[in-house]
């Protein structure tokens, strides 16, 4: 199969996790899903089935594998600087993700659905600690706290309207309808926002305050791994802003 794609293929497949990657509807905008980087629940299925077989890793993920094997801590890096932080963190977003897959709030992990995360913190923290630190301390010490939140983003590129015959797939709104969820790094379950008017991406909750956040994206070369059901989901976080690993976009031939 991989080897039958070719490099047109694969450029191609490229292009589109690429343009996906770096083009995400701001909260509250309206959404126009005529746009031609919005996809079927069917051909992001058809896309996602590469990703998760063949197709590229994020570039610096985080190094967090001993964390499902006792680890304490694992290693990550912001804008290039390497840094440690609790695995405890990696446990709870796994866990936060479990449960949007189980929920229907995110199918697949990759640009076209679920792809990254805003890390949150009560507006009173940020004002009375984290505003004080200087901005390349601030990720390292905001990962141990258990105030902690994220508020993800998926469906980020899914119409709900058939284009042959302009009616709502029902299954693909309600799948939109739940694309907004905060996750707790406190062991509380995630909470599913309601939907915004057009499916747009919400703002952050009422009384917090966002931070940065991650990236996150299915491999079959990742780091890290989700039970579900019958199957494993192996994935990569990364707390860089930066593209995929274009190493494996290229591979193969006709």
């Amino acid at each position: 199969m991989h080897m039958a794609l070719g490099k047109k293929a694969l450029w191609v497949y490229g292009l589109v996790c690429a343009i996906a990657l770096a083009w995400v509807p701001p909260a509250g905008a309206q959404i126009d899903e005529r746009e031609p980087w919005y996809f079927t629940a069917e051909e992001i299925e058809l896309i996602y089935r590469y990703q998760e077989k063949f197709g590229p890793r994020l570039q610096n993920p985080v190094r967090a594998k001993g964390c499902f094997w006792g680890q304490g801590e694992f290693t990550a890096t912001q804008n290039g600087k390497g840094f440690s932080a609790p695995c405890r963190f990696v446990s709870e977003t796994t866990r936060h993700l479990k449960e949007m897959l189980k929920a229907g709030a995110a199918r697949y992990l990759f640009p076209l659905d679920l792809d990254h995360a805003h890390l949150l913190i009560p507006a009173r923290l940020w004002e009375e600690k984290y505003s004080k630190l200087p901005f390349d301390q601030v990720l390292p010490v905001l990962l141990t706290d258990p105030e902690l939140a994220a508020l993800y983003h998926a469906s980020e590129h899914l119409t709900v309207t058939d284009p042959r015959t302009g009616k709502v797939d029902l299954a693909a709104k309600a799948w939109k309808d739940k694309r907004n969820v905060v996750g707790f790094y406190d062991g509380r379950p995630i909470e599913i926002l309601p939907p915004n008017p057009g499916g747009t991406g919400a703002s952050p909750p009422k009384g917090y305050y966002s931070f940065g956040g991650f990236h996150l994206l299915a491999s079959s070369g990742g780091d890290l791994f989700i039970f579900l059901r019958d199957r494993v989901i192996s994935f990569d976080i990364t707390f860089e802003i930066g593209t995929l690993d274009d190493e494996r976009i290229v591979v193969g031939s006709n």
